[in-house]
């Protein structure tokens, strides 16, 4: 399942103007009429089909196109998706035809109004998931630690801009023993920025075999002090040129595993709901709820 959007260019643009638009900007690929959104760090991903034709001077035109985003997905989703959305209609002011239940209808565009469309989409569509898999099958963390995971990923690539010389992991997930776990990866002690996780993958690579080491963040923060930094701080910096002893005296006892010897399953972000989204499509049955109940930050 997913949420369409229509928007209608009057007049007409010209198709070159909307494709150097898109290819200015960060995460799309352009292929014939269809743009295509995804990010790496953070899972979102989106569509824009190009509705295309020819004027009198027998140029190509964009008349209309379909934003197309999927349900089923954690609440930041919706933000990031909205984030580009309304960069595009702010630059080309488009008249908009929003079918959804709890959307815009003919416009005006806003993103209150979109996010409640989708968030309402988004509770029907895993109330639907939830005839085929109990609640429990589905990996899902507080809203609000989602928020914050998806905040790292979302800028971790002008942290690592300003942290040269040092790893800026990006937060994963992993379900052991019945509950979800954010996990970032440490490879190889290098320099670091961690974020505050529950758990630190860390890595150690050889000639030929990849050994890890699942450890409890309070362990990363006891190994952090004995190395004299300050822990007091999120995220973690780590930053050193030479691995301060503490530290390699640390990874030379370190209990290594085969990575595929992991426990547990390993999560895309985008798989992971918001615990308050499965609370919600559980109560839902024919009455209308509140979709503003998931976005209002």
């Amino acid at each position: 399942m997913s949420h369409t959007l229509d928007l209608y260019f009057e007049p007409a643009l010209r198709r070159d103007r909307v494709l150097q638009y898109f290819a200015g900007r960060k995460y799309f690929k352009i292929a014939e009429d269809k743009l295509s959104y995804g990010n790496p760090d953070t899972g979102v991903y989106f569509w824009i089909q190009l509705r295309c034709a020819r004027n009198i001077f027998l140029q190509r035109t964009v008349a209309s196109a379909e934003f197309e985003i999927n349900y089923n997905r954690p609440s930041f989703f919706g933000i990031e998706g909205e984030r580009e959305l309304s960069a595009f209609i702010a630059a080309f002011q488009p008249r908009i035809e929003d079918a959804q239940m709890h959307g815009m209808g003919e416009g005006p565009y806003s993103r209150d109004g979109f996010l409640s469309g989708w968030n309402f989409g988004n509770v029907f569509a895993v109330h639907n998931r939830l005839s085929d898999v109990s609640a429990g099958d589905i990996p899902s963390l507080p809203a609000d630690a989602l928020r914050a995971a998806w905040t790292w990923n979302d800028q971790r690539a002008d942290l690592k801009l300003r942290k040269a010389g040092c790893v800026v992991p990006t937060i994963r997930f992993l379900r052991m023993d019945g509950r979800l776990h954010r996990v970032a990866i440490w490879g190889d002690g290098a320099a670091i920025v961690l974020p505050q996780v529950d758990y630190v993958l860390v890595g150690k690579l050889t000639a030929s075999e990849k050994r890890v080491a699942l450890v409890p963040w309070s362990e990363i923060l006891e190994v952090a002090k004995r190395a004299r930094f300050d822990t007091s701080k999120n995220p973690l910096s780590l930053a050193y040129l030479v691995t301060p002893q503490p530290i390699a005296d640390w990874l030379a006892t370190i209990p290594w595993i085969d990575f595929e010897a992991l426990p547990g399953d390993r999560f895309e972000a985008y798989e992971v709901l918001d615990d308050e989204v499965i609370a919600a499509a559980r109560e839902l049955r024919t009455e209308v709820i509140d979709p503003t109940t998931f976005e209002r930050q």
